[in-house]
């Protein structure tokens, strides 16, 4: 043990044949001119590196690799705290960013509401302004614009979100990103991103919509005084149909929530980013719950806080800039927040201890000699 070289920066005991201290790092010095204190506490050794070298196999340059520690679990506190730490580090580009998406939306849903209705619109985007708009527009034009207001805001959103998906996974890493580049990535896979997202979207709501048309239409049959029977089954159908097929959009929706992160940083496309994000969330999905789950509270007690004030006191464009602000301010945590929930899975998945001495790599000291391997297939030869 007196041979062994003490590290001169943080006295760390190390072996003699290590030229760079295991601990912090620093450049040994020759173990001949080394004497350990008695007043010297050496420090355990790290979990899993072995006293000595295996028999063959010298480290290269005589110090043992380092080995970081294992990246964090991927359960909801931790990814919630990432996803604070990106927002709060990179929040004026996030605010500007989903600030200009929200005005840019709310301004083609009042100019498809002009065109269609003949009024502009409120800050919801679906419904005029004045009562007299609304009595006076027809079932069919109200249809017309929010299925309009809703195509056009899948595709502005999907224009975004990859680019922002991708810069939230790097800063997360801590990688230096341009803002700039991001977006311009994000526009590279557009096509992408918008039909994985419309796919998702197409889904999760035809889960919702069918059974809200059985329960409209056995509300019309029991109003219009039609056979009892027949409109309450249909009723209890549709309520149960909607229970049902709630739960399995909520489902699917965690489960399909990170094919923006897979389809930019493994450059999927719409389906297959879909697949992977149904693949990785395997184990998952009940910390995605929470962490979405929280997200969401957050995002609407900070909308409501922002929006019902303007909605009792100012008028239509105090709404629609209330609603952008905070658009701007909570748009932006559901693609921070699955962008570091799939850098934290991916990583969990893909960590394992590397092995110390592989073979290899490193060739074999000067004047060993390996016994050579039989071909592939073959057995060795048998023993004397």
């Amino acid at each position: 043990m007196s041979a062994s070289a003490v590290c001169p920066s943080c006295g760390t005991l190390n072996l003699p044949a290590n030229l760079f201290c295991t601990n912090c790092g620093v450049r040994l010095v020759p173990a001949a001119a080394v004497t350990a204190s008695p007043a010297t506490s050496p420090q355990a050794t790290p979990p899993g590196i072995p006293p000595t070298a295996p028999s063959g196999f010298p480290a290269a340059g005589g110090a043992y690799p380092y080995f970081p520690p294992p990246p964090q679990r991927a359960n909801a506190p931790n990814i919630l705290s990432g996803m604070f730490d990106v927002w709060a580090k990179n929040f004026l580009n996030f605010l500007v960013v989903f600030l200009s998406l929200a005005f840019l939306n709310a301004l083609i849903a009042a100019l498809l509401a002009f065109a269609i209705l003949g009024t502009f619109v409120s800050g919801s985007g679906i419904l005029p302004a004045s009562p007299a708009g609304f009595m006076g527009s027809s079932l069919g034009a109200l249809l017309v614009l929010s299925a309009g207001t809703f195509v056009s805001a899948v595709i502005l959103n999907s224009a975004v979100i990859g680019g922002m998906t991708e810069y939230a996974v790097r800063r997360y890493r801590g990688e230096a990103v341009p803002l700039e580049r991001a977006l311009r990535r994000g526009f590279d896979r557009f096509l992408s991103i918008l039909g994985a997202n419309f796919l998702l979207t197409m889904l999760t709501f035809g889960l919702i919509i069918l059974p809200l048309l059985l329960i409209l239409y056995g509300t019309f049959l029991v109003g219009g005084s039609a056979n009892p029977g027949s409109a309450i089954g249909l009723l209890c159908g549709g309520l149960a149909a909607l229970a049902v097929g709630g739960l399995v959009a909520l489902y699917l929706s965690i489960a399909l929530s990170l094919y923006a992160p897979a389809i930019m940083m493994e450059n999927k496309r719409a389906v297959d980013g879909l697949m992977r994000s149904w693949q990785i969330t395997k184990g998952y999905r009940w910390s995605l719950f929470g962490a979405i789950f929280v997200a969401g509270i957050l995002a609407l007690v900070i909308t409501l806080a922002i929006t019902l004030p303007t909605a009792l006191v100012f008028g239509p464009i105090a709404n629609l800039v209330a609603g952008a602000i905070a658009s701007g301010l909570v748009g932006s945590l559901s693609v921070i927040l699955a962008g570091v929930a799939y850098d934290l899975i991916v990583r969990q998945r893909t960590f394992g201890a590397r092995p110390y001495f592989p073979g290899s790599t490193i060739s074999p000291p000067a004047g060993a000699t390996q016994t050579p391997r039989p071909p592939p297939g073959q057995s060795p030869p048998p023993g004397p």
